[in-house]
C-alpha cells in the first residue's frame, strides 16, 4: 500500500533548539541552548501541597470537561488584562499550542503574516508549515516603523506576531513610543496584532510597558503561560481575545485534544488564589537577575572587546555580538568543546550569516556560567583561527 504524507509534511523540521537539547544531554556539555527555567527552583514543596489539596476535591476532577479550561482558572487570568473577563479566555496546552490554533483559524496557504526578525524559532517552524508567505521587520536596532506601514499598506496581511517584551531571542523590549506607534497604525489599517507573553513576569529592573490588551484590546490577540514561571510539564497556556474569536478557537482545540488537564488548571488555580505562584516569581526575579548578571560579568572578562550586547531587563537571555565570527561555524566548534548555544541563523525568517547567538542564563549554575563561558571563549578563537 503505497503511503504519501500530506505536502505540509515536507516543509515540517524539527526545532534546531530541540537539537541541540538532545546533544546537551551529554552531562559534559554545558548547555546555554534552550529556553529552560531552572528546574533546581521549581517550588516542589508548594506543589506538592496543591495537588494533595486538588485530590481532596473528589474523583470528579479527573472527569472530562469543558474545552474553554477551568472557569475559576479564567477568572483569575482576566484579571491581568484591560476589559477582559473569563468568557475571553481559553485555556490551552502550553502556548504552543495556542500558536497553533492561530495558525489553524487564520492562515492559509500563501497568506501574509508579519514577524519581528529575529523572532521565535517554533513560531517560524508553525508559520512555515502552514504555508504563510512571512514577511519581517527587523528588530535589533529597534522597530522599523515606517517599513512595518509600508508592508501594512501593500500587503493583506493576516496578523502580527510579536514579543513585545523581553523578546526571544534579543531580549527587546519595545519602547512605551513604539508600542502606541504600532497599536496606531494597526487600527488604522485594521491588523490584527498577536502578542506572545511568556517573559512578562520575569522583569529585573525599570518599567513594564503597557501590552496591546491594553493599547488596542480589540485588534489583539494575547498568549499566555505558566510555563516560564512555574514548570513547563504543567502545560497550561492561554489564549486573550475578544469572545467571536474565543468561540472559533475553543471549536479549534476541541478538534486538537478535546481540552487541556482539568487537574494541574486546579493546581496552577490553588498557587495563584494563596499567592504562591507571585512569591515564587519573585523568587525567580531575584534569581535569574543575579545569573544574568554572573553570565554578563563573565562575558566582559573573557572576550574584552570581541563581543556585542546589551543587558536585558528581563527575560532568560542574552543576545551577543561574536566580532568577525559567523556563529553557525562558531557553534561547530564549541559542540567540539564541550559547550552549546544558539546561533542566530535560525530565528531569521530568510536564512542568512549571521555573527549573532542567543545565550540562556537561567539553566545553568553560577559555576556552568564561569566554565561554560571559558570554553566558549576557547571554542570563539579556535574558530577564527581555523577560519
Amino acid at each position: 500500500m503505497k503511503k504519501e504524507f500530506a505536502k505540509r509534511v515536507k516543509v515540517t523540521k524539527r526545532s534546531f533548539v530541540r537539537e541541540i537539547l538532545n546533544v546537551a544531554k551529554d552531562k559534559s556539555v554545558i548547555s546555554f541552548a534552550g529556553g529552560l527555567p531552572d528546574s533546581s527552583l521549581f517550588p516542589l514543596e508548594m506543589i506538592a501541597k496543591e495537588i494533595e489539596n486538588t485530590i481532596k476535591k473528589g474523583s470528579d476532577i479527573l472527569q472530562y470537561s469543558d474545552a474553554q479550561g477551568l472557569k475559576e482558572l479564567r477568572v483569575e487570568l482576566a484579571k491581568q488584562y484591560t476589559k477582559t473577563k473569563a468568557k475571553n479566555i481559553l485555556i490551552t496546552s502550553g502556548s504552543q499550542q495556542a500558536l497553533d490554533i492561530l495558525c489553524k483559524a487564520f492562515i492559509d496557504k500563501n497568506d501574509t503574516i508579519i514577524t519581528e526578525s529575529p523572532t521565535y524559532l517554533a513560531a517560524l517552524n508553525l508559520f512555515r508549515e502552514y504555508g504563510a508567505s512571512i514577511k519581517s521587520i527587523d528588530i535589533e536596532k529597534g522597530v522599523q516603523i515606517k517599513k512595518l506601514e509600508k508592508i501594512f499598506k501593500s500587503k493583506r496581511v493576516k496578523f502580527f506576531y510579536t514579543i513585545p517584551t523581553f523578546q526571544n531571542p534579543t531580549g527587546y523590549s519595545w519602547s512605551k513610543k513604539e508600542r502606541e506607534k504600532v497599536a496606531k497604525l494597526a487600527k488604522k489599517y485594521n491588523i490584527l496584532i498577536i502578542e506572545d507573553t511568556p517573559y512578562n513576569s520575569l522583569k529585573y529592573e525599570g518599567k513594564q510597558e503597557s501590552g496591546f490588551d491594553k493599547l488596542l484590546p480589540h485588534h489583539s490577540i494575547t498568549l499566555g503561560t505558566f510555563s516560564k514561571v512555574l514548570a513547563p510539564d504543567f502545560r497550561i497556556g492561554w489564549i486573550r481575545a475578544d469572545e467571536k474569536f474565543i468561540q472559533i478557537f475553543q471549536t479549534l482545540k476541541e478538534n486538537s485534544d478535546l481540552q487541556s488537564s482539568k487537574f494541574f488548571q486546579y493546581v496552577a488555580l490553588g498557587l495563584i488564589k494563596n499567592k504562591t505562584l507571585s512569591k515564587h516569581t519573585q523568587t525567580l526575579q531575584k534569581e535569574y537577575r543575579k545569573k544574568r548578571d554572573y553570565m554578563v560579568e563573565a562575558l566582559k572578562e573573557n572576550f574584552k572587546d570581541n563581543i556585542e550586547f546589551k543587558i536585558p531587563k528581563g527575560g532568560m537571555f542574552i543576545w551577543v555580538k561574536f566580532k568577525g565570527s559567523d556563529t553557525m561555524r562558531l557553534f561547530k566548534q564549541a559542540i567540539n568543546n564541550k559547550v552549546a548555544f544558539v546561533p542566530a541563523k535560525v530565528f531569521y525568517p530568510k536564512k542568512k550569516i549571521s555573527s549573532y547567538a542567543r545565550l540562556n542564563f537561567t539553566n545553568s549554575t553560577f559555576d556552568e556560567i564561569k566554565n561554560g563561558i571559558k570554553k566558549l571563549k576557547d571554542a570563539y578563537v579556535r574558530s577564527k583561527v581555523i577560519s
